[in-house]
């Protein structure tokens, strides 16, 4: 029998940070840690990304300029905002109402756009626009893909840093829970 060492394996599936499922994954770890979140979610079929410790339910979204393939110019970052039905590990059912999950949206954009000297795993290749679900539901209705320019004119967010992240998390979010 031959036992096959997870690190080779992890190095293998998911070192290369510019494809797209490792960039996402990569993401949701950044938002996570920025929130004080260490341990991955049971499963990746849940409601919502993250469940921040002052219970505000985060999704993240990753995107950036540069892909893992030859580029005549860099990418237009797009995210997914797509209403869905809540999945849930506990009773393995749909909930179906559809809606989006979340209380707060992360558009997390890796910025780079030099694939010869990018680093995703540096805080400052990043750039995170926080974005209440509530927002997006009255500005956008059911509109699935949402891309920097409506982030930024549309529902009027501007980026923070990864030092800021955090506490722009909590600012945002502190209003649906609340509620």
């Amino acid at each position: 029998m031959t036992a096959f060492n997870p690190q080779e394996f992890w190095q293998y599936a998911y070192s290369n940070f510019l494809d797209n499922r490792n960039r996402a994954a990569l993401g949701e770890y950044i938002v996570a840690k920025a929130v004080g979140v260490s341990r991955s979610p049971e499963s990746s079929w849940e409601s919502f990304d993250i469940l921040s410790p002052e219970g505000i339910k985060i999704e993240a979204k990753t995107a950036g300029y540069i892909q893992i393939w030859k580029q005549k110019k860099p990418s237009v970052p797009s995210y997914d905002i797509k209403q869905k039905s809540g999945w849930s590990g506990e009773t393995s059912e749909y909930d179906g109402i559809i809606t989006r999950q979340a209380d707060v949206y992360v558009f997390c954009l890796h910025h780079e756009k030099d694939p010869a000297t990018c680093n995703p795993l540096s805080s400052d290749a990043w750039s995170f626009y926080v974005v209440a679900t509530n927002d997006i539901d009255q500005k956008l209705g059911t509109q699935k893909s949402v891309g920097i320019s409506t982030i930024e004119n549309i529902l009027g967010c501007r980026p923070v840093s990864y030092d800021e992240l955090s506490r722009k998390i909590i600012e945002v979010g502190s209003e649906k829970i609340k509620e």
